[in-house]
């Protein structure tokens, strides 16, 4: 609107950089938020994508006091999932897990993350039942998620950080629900609990 009503060349010059600024700004959202393409699923070992979650945190918390551990149930089949997107949600979650074991109102000297795969049966995601689902959990013991943030950490740009973006577990959530899952998401001080289930098709 600015820029039909401006007669002369200098506000339209003002008025052409704040059109471009916000169509920069609107596409790099766009691509942090992830694009509204479906996913690419085929069949992946959900291990797989856990272990590489593991190996690209592992370089990070080196020498930060941190223990990455892991706990998987090899018995899971395969799962149909976008592998490089639930690469993407795991990872938002575990870094999300190390930041708050970075925090100041830890009162113990070893930061612990755990990951764990488990198969649950019998749950209801939506309102579909499923006979089996993955339930896949990163669990840390830091300081937890204040009580007045665990019903909106899943809303954009929400973030307990003041550097944060409050963008990593909105895409996540966007992620999960993508591929018919659910996160959900138990705090209290010394154990967060971030459950990501998603449903095993080959349900025989």
């Amino acid at each position: 609107l600015l820029a039909q009503e401006s007669a002369t060349g200098e506000l339209i010059d003002y008025t052409n950089v704040i059109i471009e600024e916000a169509d920069r700004l609107h596409n790099l959202v766009d691509r942090l938020v992830g694009s509204r393409k479906p996913p690419e699923l085929k069949e992946i070992n959900i291990h797989e994508v856990l272990e590489r979650v593991r190996s690209l945190v592992s370089a990070e918390i080196s020498g930060n006091g941190i223990k990455l551990a892991y706990d998987y149930d090899p018995s899971i089949p395969s799962i149909v999932a976008d592998a490089e997107q639930m690469i993407q949600a795991m990872l938002n979650i575990v870094r999300n897990a190390m930041q708050s074991l970075s925090s100041p109102d830890i009162d113990h000297e070893l930061g612990e993350i755990m990951l764990r795969s488990r198969i649950v049966r019998n749950v209801t995601i939506g309102s579909k039942f499923h006979r089996l689902a993955a339930s896949l959990d990163v669990i840390d013991n830091g300081p937890g998620i204040p009580t007045d943030m665990i019903d909106t950490i899943f809303y954009p740009m929400i973030s307990g950080r003041p550097d944060g973006t409050g963008l990593g577990l909105p895409i996540t959530h966007g992620i999960i629900n993508q591929h018919s899952g659910m996160i959900e998401v138990e705090s209290k001080p010394g154990n967060t609990k971030f459950s990501v289930l998603i449903p095993i098709s080959n349900q025989n």
